[in-house]
């Protein structure tokens, strides 16, 4: 199976970090900035970085980036920039492309150029915030639609010692487990001190039982996690 291909072109904290991410998860990267102190930050760390302009249309053809499986724009402090590169990406016929938008007026002329596949990091990360500080014991949070998100919950002290049978989420709460994640201390090996390890339980079984420091990763809706920690 050949490996995914992407171009990230922007390399601020957010294209950084997802160029990062992608070569993690054992995808091939072009790391694409005008900045050469941003393009040293990611030398033999992904496939191919490159120096340029991406509002030069010569430059850009060279690049190859219609054989990629995606081109993310995330150009975040240069709005002309960042729509006359997607305007350049469509003329070269770029099958894919996803832009980091900034403002709505960004959004709006994206949507214009019919571009379909949007994000707004900040918004993302304002939501997750809005829910650690509403919703008590919310260490994070994915929203999946107005009504529905995953929730990562600390482990109320009244679950720890007890199985998920016991406990029957789903019918006293509405709401579905989808896995554990296990907090567990270990004696660095250099120091004297501990370090904490996140361990994934998997998929949870009944007889699973919650220990004290777990974050319980929830599917559901806000007004029942609510009501679980209410009672």
């Amino acid at each position: 199976m050949k490996n995914s291909k992407f171009a990230v072109i922007g390399l601020g904290y957010f294209g950084l970090n997802l160029a990062l991410r992608l070569v993690e998860e054992g995808a091939e990267v072009i790391a694409v900035d005008r900045d050469e102190q941003r393009i040293d930050h990611l030398r033999d760390k992904v496939s191919y970085v490159v120096c340029m302009d991406t509002t030069d249309m010569r430059a850009l053809q060279r690049l190859g980036l219609r054989d990629m499986d995606a081109v993310i724009v995330a150009i975040g402090e240069n709005f002309e920039g960042s729509l006359l590169t997607t305007a350049l990406l469509q003329e070269i016929g770029v099958k894919r492309i996803i832009n980091r938008v900034t403002s709505p007026t960004h959004e709006r002329l994206l949507k214009l150029m019919n571009i379909t596949e949007l994000v707004v990091p900040e918004a993302e990360a304002a939501s997750q915030l809005v829910k650690r500080l509403l919703l008590k014991g919310v260490v994070g949070a994915f929203e999946l639609s107005r009504e529905y998100s995953i929730i990562e919950l600390a482990a109320p002290e009244m679950f720890i010692g007890k199985t998920l049978f016991d406990l029957n989420l789903r019918n006293r709460y509405s709401l579905n487990l989808v896995t554990i994640k296990r907090i567990e201390r270990k004696r660095g090996l250099l120091t004297l001190g501990e370090q904490e390890v996140v361990r994934i339980i998997g998929v949870p079984t009944p007889e699973t039982v919650i220990e004290e420091h777990d974050i319980l990763v929830l599917f559901g809706r806000e007004k029942d996690i609510k009501r679980l920690y209410d009672q």
